[in-house]
């Protein structure tokens, strides 16, 4: 029940800032479940596109895209990923949570220092 109703708070989150939510499943998968962090994050990217499904079809409705612009931009995506996953195969789980941990911190303190 507790899993349902995180993976609900991780829908509605990814629905509202369209990011961070990948990030939410991997800390409670790492340290309240204390999975492997490889797993972790490579099971967080097959769930990821799933949630994101009802949140890419609601702005399809809602906004105008240029289609154009959205594909080059998810090429660039599936090639970025495509990178990164195979970077992370590399690493041990301690580098993957510190990366990530300093990556988050630095985009905190850049969003509060835009909040200005």
């Amino acid at each position: 029940m507790v899993q349902i109703l995180i993976f609900i708070l991780v829908g509605i989150i990814n629905g509202l800032f369209s990011s961070g939510a990948g990030q939410l499943l991997i800390f409670y998968w790492v340290y309240i479940l204390k999975r492997d962090t490889k797993k972790s994050r490579q099971l967080s990217l097959m769930i990821m596109p799933i949630i994101s499904i009802p949140t890419f079809i609601y702005y399809l409705l809602k906004i105008q895209i240029n289609i154009t612009q959205f594909l080059v931009l998810v090429i660039i995506s599936l090639l970025g990923g495509y990178i990164g996953n195979k970077l992370m195969r590399k690493m041990n789980g301690n580098k993957l949570n510190l990366i990530s941990g300093v990556f988050l911190v630095v985009l905190t303190l850049y969003s509060l220092w835009r909040m200005k």
